[in-house]
């Protein structure tokens, strides 16, 4: 009798909780338009229902399924537990529970615009004992990121991200996301939106394929997918997988000989001095007994580009003597040399001053027949202990150079500016750290090592 009034007064207790939740749920007296989800109907069969056994043949098992006019999903949910989502309208349960009891099941169907209708069913189910365990096997789990393509392989900046998993004797799916809350499904789709943190980032999917017994088996993938507010860059790297800076984008200038500037590195494509770690690109200047050595990473050959928006987000040296530098070159220096080619100088700052930052440009003056330069500074705070963006918005008529967004530097570069101007042809980027130098100064005799860390670079046009 104890057991009788427990189960009785647990029954009760569910019927309020999912009264309460039908209720609070349910929207759709506020949508009376055509694509309203209305007609709801939900057919609940327990397995081996017979005239000598109206509760089930013992097994446990019940299949549910749902329908409803403009509806794209539905949600079960039986008792207290969890929702589960099906895109299909069917799902399959099973009761383990030995003994007659009875359950409570609400289902919804959801529209297009998040409205919904919801109907309650009231069922009984009879379970044998020894019901014997059903280990789902064979766990399959497919990806597909929005957009994807051999030009855009994380995806096309929505975050949009396509699940489909199957397993051989599951009933339901159970996705967690970067460790968040396990969403279930019932025919193994789900549907992600990576919207945390713009740019690439590393994600990790873990699936659960349960049977009709609740036992389950589970797989895990780490995805790669772009996520970016409004339009996406046309070209970006955001330095998100560890090791060598990636080789579609970068190549790199090496040795010594002061670089026109007197400078003291001798420059390497060793790990010591470049790589990508934690998400950043770190270039590292180091000394090394004899001297100094650091990296110059460029783009020429693989990536080059005529006029946008390009925004760096990086954090400098402290140490003196260091030089950083975030800048372009004309992609036919090459051919012709430098100044001919032209430069464009982002950021530069110099050994002496850390909180100044320098935009520059130079081209050839054909009036002299020597090289022409208008640069201007710009005071900055924390620039070796927080990131800051530097950024450049280029067209045919001017070039403007921004830090944190806010605009210090302006040149007219259009051909009534600057004759035989090379400010209207393809550029590539360079990233280094110098040592010493014009612009580097003297270095301490302390110096050990120093980095500038990149967070991303993007390319907007």
């Amino acid at each position: 009798m104890k057991l009788y009034i427990n189960s009785f007064i647990n029954f009760l207790f569910s019927i309020v909780l999912l009264t309460l939740w039908s209720c609070s749920s349910d929207s759709s007296d506020d949508s009376d338009g055509s694509n309203s989800v209305s007609n709801l109907v939900v057919s609940v069969n327990v397995v081996g229902t017979t005239a000598a056994n109206p509760n089930g043949d013992g097994s446990g098992v019940v299949n549910v399924t749902a329908a409803a006019t403009n509806a794209v999903t539905y949600g079960f949910k039986f008792g207290s537990d969890a929702e589960q989502e099906s895109t299909n309208g069917n799902i399959q349960k099973t009761f383990t529970n030995v003994g007659t009891d009875t359950y409570i099941l609400t289902v919804k169907a959801y529209g297009e615009d998040g409205d919904s209708v919801s109907e309650v069913e009231t069922f009984s189910v009879y379970v044998e004992e020894n019901t014997d365990d059903i280990i789902p096997s064979n766990l399959v789990l497919n990806t597909t990121v929005q957009g994807a393509d051999s030009n855009n392989i994380y995806g096309d900046g929505s975050g949009v991200v396509d699940f489909y998993a199957q397993a051989t004797d599951a009933v339901s799916y159970g996705f967690v996301i970067d460790g968040n809350t396990e969403v279930m499904s019932t025919d193994g789709t789900y549907q992600h939106i990576f919207d945390d943190v713009e740019g690439v980032e590393n994600h990790e999917v873990i699936v659960n394929a349960y049977s009709s017994t609740n036992d389950s088996i589970d797989s895990s993938d780490t995805i790669a997918v772009a996520y970016y507010v409004g339009t996406p860059p046309v070209w970006a790297d955001e330095f998100f997988m560890d090791g060598a800076p990636n080789s579609e984008n970068w190549t790199y200038d090496l040795g010594a000989g002061g670089w026109g500037n007197g400078e003291a590195q001798t420059y390497t494509n060793n790990s010591e001095n470049v790589k990508v770690e934690d998400g950043l690109l770190k270039i590292t200047a180091k000394a090394n007994g004899s001297g100094y050595t650091s990296s110059r990473l460029k783009s020429l050959d693989l990536f080059e580009f005529k006029y946008g928006r390009v925004d760096v987000r990086a954090k400098l040296p402290s140490s003196a003597g260091t030089w950083p530098a975030i800048w372009m070159m004309g992609a036919s220096f090459p051919e012709i040399g430098w100044p001919r080619c032209g430069e464009i100088d982002i950021m530069e700052q110099t050994g002496m001053d850390k909180n100044k930052v320098l935009g520059t440009c130079h081209w050839y003056n054909t009036s002299t027949s020597g090289v022409a330069s208008y640069g201007l500074d710009t005071s900055i705070t924390n620039a070796s202990t927080e990131f800051h963006t530097y950024s450049l918005i280029w067209d045919a008529n001017s070039i403007k150079i921004l830090l944190d967004d806010v605009q210090y530097y302006v040149i007219s570069s259009n051909n009534a500016s600057i004759p035989s101007t090379p400010f209207q042809s393809d550029f590539f980027l360079i990233l280094n750290v110098a040592m010493g130098g014009t612009l580097g100064g003297e270095i301490p005799s302390g110096f050990t090592e120093d980095s500038m860390e990149i967070d991303y670079i993007r390319l907007y046009q």
